[in-house]
C-alpha cells in the first residue's frame, strides 16, 4: 500500500514532535511511504532536518494522511482512504455541522485520546457514521533524545544543588498549560526551609515584564500568606530570544530533574510528559489527559480535574475551541497533595521509574499497519 503523509514534521514544538513519532511509525511498517512537511508557525523549525522519505516519489497513492490544523485539510478523491490526524485537544460536547466541515471530509480520524475519539465519534453518528475513529497510542520520536545531554543544570545554577526540582516546561502565559495551577500549588506547599526548587522553562518567547505582572496576581489571589522571602525557591529559564528550548535543554531538565509537572487542560497526549517519564522523572499529568489514559499511575501521578466548558482565546483556530467543547481543568488541591507525595514517598517514585525504564524500547519499537 502506497500512503501519503502531509504533517509538520519539520517544526520543533509539540505538532512537530507527534507529526515525526507518527511519521516513523509508519515508516516501521510494511507500507511505501512518501512525506511532504507543512509549517504551521514561524517559530522553532528544523531548517535542516529532512526525512528520508521526502525523496520518495510513487505514481499512485492509496491513502493520503494529513496532520494539520483543520482550515488546511484538502480532499482527494484519487486516494482509497482519507486520514485526518488533527491534534484534537477537547471532548466535543455540542458541536455543530460547520464545525465538523473538514471531519467529514474524511474516512478516518486518528485520535490519541479513547475519550475524545468516542466523544467525537459520537457527534459525527449525527451527521455520517460512516466515519470511522481510531484511538492510536502515544507515540514518542526518541531518534534524537539522547541518553544524557552534555549539559547540567545543577552544575551552572549552585541554588538547584542538593533540591528534589519539580520543572514545568510550556507557555507561562498561557492558560491551557496549567502553570498557574502548578505555581500556585507549589508555592502553597513548600517553604524556603525545604530542599525543594520549581524550575519553569519557556518554551516560547517570554516578556519578563508580563511575566512579573502574572506572578503577582497569583501570590495576591492566596494573600500575603508568607512573606516572599519564605517562599520556596522558583527559578525561570529559557527562551526569551530563541522562542523554544533545544534538545539538550529539555533533556538536562528531564534528566537532572526529579518531577515534571504538566497539569495540562488539554486532554491530547502531551509528548513532554512522555519524555520526562522515558528519562524517570515520574512526571505528574492531568487524570484526564491522554498520557494517564493510556499509561497510568504505574508510569505517572495523576491529579484530580474537573471538566469545564473551553473558553480561550489563546488558540491557532479560535473558532475550533467553542462552547460545545470541554476540558479538563485541574483541580489545585488534588495536585498540592500529589506534589507532596512525590517529594516525599521515595518508594512510589522508585516503582514508576522501574516500569518507566521500558518506555524508550517501547517508543523505538512501535509501528503502524494501516
Amino acid at each position: 500500500m502506497n500512503i501519503l503523509f502531509i504533517g509538520p514534521y519539520r517544526q520543533e514544538d509539540e505538532w512537530g514532535r507527534k507529526s515525526r513519532a507518527i511519521l516513523q511509525a509508519l515508516q516501521k511498517g510494511d507500507h511505501s511511504i512518501t512525506s511532504r512537511p507543512i509549517f504551521l508557525t514561524q517559530s522553532g523549525t528544523y531548517d535542516q532536518y529532512i526525512e528520508k522519505t521526502e525523496f520518495v516519489t510513487l505514481d499512485k497513492y492509496d491513502v493520503l494522511i494529513q496532520f494539520v490544523l483543520q482550515p488546511y485539510v484538502i480532499y482527494d478523491g484519487h486516494v482509497k482512504k482519507r486520514i485526518g490526524i488533527f491534534n484534537t485537544e477537547t471532548i466535543p460536547y455540542e458541536v455543530a455541522r460547520g464545525h465538523l466541515t473538514k471531519e467529514l471530509m474524511m474516512d478516518e480520524l486518528w485520535i490519541d485520546s479513547p475519550t475524545i475519539g468516542k466523544g467525537l465519534q459520537n457527534a459525527l453518528e449525527h451527521y455520517d457514521p460512516s466515519i470511522k475513529v481510531k484511538s492510536i497510542p502515544p507515540l514518542l520520536d526518541v531518534s534524537n533524545l539522547p541518553s544524557q545531554s552534555g549539559i547540567s543544570l545543577t552544575a551552572s545554577d549552585p541554588d538547584l544543588k542538593d533540591k528534589f526540582i519539580f520543572y514545568y516546561i510550556g507557555n507561562l502565559l498561557e492558560d491551557k498549560g496549567g502553570f498557574k495551577e502548578a505555581f500556585l500549588a507549589y508555592v502553597t506547599s513548600f517553604t524556603n526551609k525545604d530542599p525543594v526548587a520549581l524550575v519553569a522553562a519557556s518554551d516560547v518567547p517570554l516578556n519578563q515584564a508580563e511575566l512579573d505582572s502574572c506572578l503577582s496576581r497569583y501570590r495576591e489571589s492566596i494573600g500575603t500568606f508568607r512573606r516572599i522571602a519564605e517562599q520556596p525557591l522558583f527559578k525561570v529559564i529559557g527562551a526569551a530570544d530563541k522562542g523554544f528550548l533545544h534538545t539538550r535543554e529539555r533533556v538536562a531538565l528531564h534528566y537532572e530533574g526529579n518531577c515534571m509537572v504538566a497539569p495540562n487542560y488539554s486532554i491530547a497526549t502531551n509528548s513532554l510528559a512522555l519524555e520526562g517519564a522515558m528519562y524517570k522523572s515520574t512526571p505528574i499529568v492531568n487524570k484526564g489527559n491522554a498520557c494517564y489514559e493510556w499509561w497510568g499511575e504505574e508510569n505517572l501521578w495523576g491529579i484530580d480535574s474537573y471538566e469545564e466548558l473551553c473558553l480561550s482565546s489563546q488558540r491557532p483556530t479560535p473558532y475550533r475551541f467553542t462552547a460545545g467543547e470541554l476540558w479538563h481543568k485541574p483541580i489545585i488541591k488534588s495536585l498540592r497533595e500529589v506534589m507532596k507525595s512525590a517529594y516525599i514517598n521515595k518508594f512510589q517514585r522508585d516503582k514508576k521509574i522501574v516500569a518507566n525504564t521500558k518506555l524508550r524500547t517501547y517508543f523505538e519499537e512501535a509501528s503502524f499497519n494501516i
